[in-house]
């Protein structure tokens, strides 16, 4: 058994986003990316939650507890429960997007 993973409310619109998103292209593609997506991440986080790095932007902020894994040019921003039995991932982002601008007060847990 390993860490417990838990999807908050606004990374599994992120997911629903990013799905709509390549779906407009290609349904089949938006399917298997996305759950490859969420399988990759939760394998990851599951057997090594501290495996991400403290997300760049947010060191001296109040979110500073905030790590990320990349997967395909998407950042997963997550945090980890003491002791270490749950990850609660809160976004999926795109890598190009200005993280400083899309920084949501409900981050701040």
């Amino acid at each position: 058994m390993g860490t417990k993973i838990e999807w908050s409310e606004k990374a599994v619109s992120n997911l629903n986003h990013i799905f709509v998103f390549i779906a407009s292209d290609s349904p089949i593609y938006a399917k298997r990316f996305v759950n490859s997506l969420i399988t990759t991440t939760e394998t990851q986080l599951c057997k090594f939650p501290l495996i991400g790095r403290s997300v760049p932007e947010f060191h001296n902020t109040p979110v500073n507890y905030l790590k990320e894994v990349l997967f395909k040019g998407y950042r997963v921003i997550y945090y980890y429960s003491d002791p270490l039995e749950k990850v609660y991932i809160v976004a999926v982002i795109n890598g190009r997007q200005d993280l400083t601008k899309n920084v949501k007060p409900d981050w701040i847990l």
